[in-house]
């Protein structure tokens, strides 16, 4: 296998801030940096990073937001950036930076924060806006009404909105995910729909993350039904590791990457939460380039992105591993 190849760079830009160029090695939490120019194939990153900067914990003004997602899009590492996540309720605000900025176009990730009822409105204000390419539509499944029922509402309202071939996201509770019962349910009626799922790995307490055997059981479930899904929130880095300033257990993205893997070879849920489990940067890292190009592909058919508030973080994560290096 050869090192990841690169597509050109987009020619040009907007006149928007910059950011500093990504160093060509980088520490990774939990361990030493291996070699650069490792072989592993070439998609298995490929628009692996939504672009969730507007959200915490970096919660970017949209100026800059916008600016940084620019400035990732034009870079070296830019194929594996993916679209701008945004709720519906900052849209005016993101039109109103794009005319500023002198924007011609911008791929946008639709985080619908008002439920069901506010999917149509949100459809409709991105369908009035031509330089926004709508590839991605997110809503919430609130575990108050009871997934089941919340799940279907939501399929219902996406079922009835302009989503011009956006792939449609619906976030589940890892509660309903852990119960068979419940996953079966769930799972059943967002695929019947044809639309994907939505896991959320962190957020701003400690309660936010699930552990590793609730995160084994919910990527079993998703497996199982072979349904593509995303995850958002709490994978700033590759490897799992325990975060210096607020004490939270994380988990790693590359972790969540042969995880699937794992589950998709029929893998138990005890191996499934051990790969999980792993904190060595050298064992993770020889375990992604022992992927062939066809696991890689299940891999990526199933888990399809993440949401992540720095686009920087991994990448340069990806460098220190060895993984990836700038042309």
């Amino acid at each position: 296998m050869g090192t990841m190849s690169t597509d050109p760079a987009p020619p040009g830009g907007p006149n928007l801030p910059g950011g500093p160029n990504l160093p060509d090695q980088a520490a990774v939490p939990g361990g030493p940096n291996l070699p650069d120019q490792a072989a592993f194939p070439g998609d298995l990153f490929r628009r692996l990073f939504d672009d969730a900067s507007l959200f915490p914990p970096a919660d970017l003004a949209m100026r800059a937001a916008v600016a940084g997602h620019m400035r990732h899009a034009s870079a070296w590492y830019h194929t594996l950036t993916g679209p701008f996540v945004c709720p519906e309720t900052r849209l005016g605000e993101l039109s109103a930076v794009l005319t500023a900025a002198n924007i011609p176009e911008l791929d946008l990730a639709l985080v619908v924060t008002g439920g069901a009822a506010a999917v149509a409105p949100a459809t409709d204000a991105v369908a009035a806006e031509p330089r926004l390419r709508l590839r991605a539509i997110e809503v919430a499944a609130t575990p108050t009404a009871g997934a089941g029922h919340s799940a279907a509402e939501v399929t219902a309202a996406l079922d009835g909105a302009l989503l011009a071939g956006a792939a449609c996201y619906i976030e589940i509770p890892a509660g309903f995910l852990t119960d068979p019962t419940a996953a079966s349910r769930v799972l059943a009626l967002v695929d019947g729909r044809g639309y994907r799922a939505k896991l959320r790995t962190g957020g701003l307490t400690a309660a936010a993350f699930p552990d590793e055997t609730t995160l084994a059981a919910c990527l079993s479930a998703i497996v199982a039904a072979r349904i593509p899904f995303k995850c958002t929130a709490g994978l700033h880095h590759a490897i799992r590791h325990t975060d210096a300033a607020t004490g939270f257990e994380h988990h790693g993205f590359l972790n969540v990457l042969l995880a699937v893997g794992a589950a998709a070879a029929g893998a138990s849920p005890a191996e499934i939460t051990a790969v999980l489990a792993q904190r060595d940067p050298e064992v993770i890292a020889a375990r992604v380039q022992g992927l062939d190009a066809d696991t890689s592909a299940e891999i990526r058919s199933l888990f399809t992105s993440f949401g992540t508030c720095s686009t920087d973080e991994p990448v340069a994560d990806l460098i220190g591993l060895g993984l990836i290096s700038q042309p």
